[in-house]
């Protein structure tokens, strides 16, 4: 029971790293090439972990060629936008001002029912705000209203808004996120001092602290067990 336990865990450490070197896009987010290598990548992973009998490498080394493949695909796509565009296609115009096109529809093999529901999964639900909509080579609608659906803002209202701060994670369950401390210009002694203000001797005993780029802070601490 060991040993398929320990090559299990071995792989299953490994197609993450894999998958990791593919990039951070969610798997909705996926162009087609990254989604059957994804599919490929585990199936391949699955042979060795049910057949003990099967050396460990022979999982190992195929999804090594499928990751390596798809980083030189892509960075070749990333240089020819004609190669990118032969293997992701085109996006593709469904609405413009509020008439669906048909063509389009058909050829994308998307139903109205479908669009329907993308669309109100955008909450729009009248067609004839749409000025313009857009199939993307990841299966996700763009959607633009038109300008007299939009939501109000303060610039379409003609009044000057200064951007509020924006807050960062500086600790989290007790872990210190050293990697934000340049942008806010912080340090672990400014941290220090800020946790003493609020009588908190130890980060463990922080649950979270936010601190946004004009130096305000918010700190919650842990519950007590």
């Amino acid at each position: 029971m060991f040993i398929p336990f320990v090559r299990t865990l071995i792989l299953y450490i490994f197609v993450i790293v894999a998958i990791r070197m593919m990039g951070k896009r969610q798997v909705g987010e996926m162009q087609p090439t990254e989604l059957v290598i994804t599919i490929l990548v585990s199936a391949v992973a699955s042979v060795p972990m049910q057949n003990l009998d099967i050396p460990l490498s022979y999982g190992v080394v195929p999804i090594l060629t499928l990751i390596s493949a798809e980083i030189f695909v892509s960075f070749i796509a990333l240089k020819i936008p004609r190669f990118r565009e032969i293997l992701t296609g085109k996006p593709v115009i469904i609405i413009v001002d509020g008439v669906i096109d048909q063509k389009a529809l058909k050829a994308t093999r998307l139903s109205v029912e479908e669009l329907q529901e993308d669309l109100r999964l955008k909450d729009v639900f009248d067609l004839a705000s749409v000025r313009l909509a857009r199939l993307e080579t990841n299966g996700q609608l763009s959607v633009l209203l038109k300008d007299r659906n939009q939501p109000v803002t303060p610039e379409i209202m003609g009044q000057k808004v200064k951007d509020s701060p924006v807050y960062y994670t500086v600790i989290a369950d007790g872990y210190v996120n050293r990697d934000i401390f340049e942008i806010i210009g912080i340090d672990s002694e400014w941290v220090g001092s800020e946790l003493k203000k609020k009588g908190i001797t130890s980060i463990k005993d922080v649950f979270l602290m936010l601190c946004s780029t004009d130096k305000k802070v918010a700190i919650i601490k842990k519950e007590d067990k």
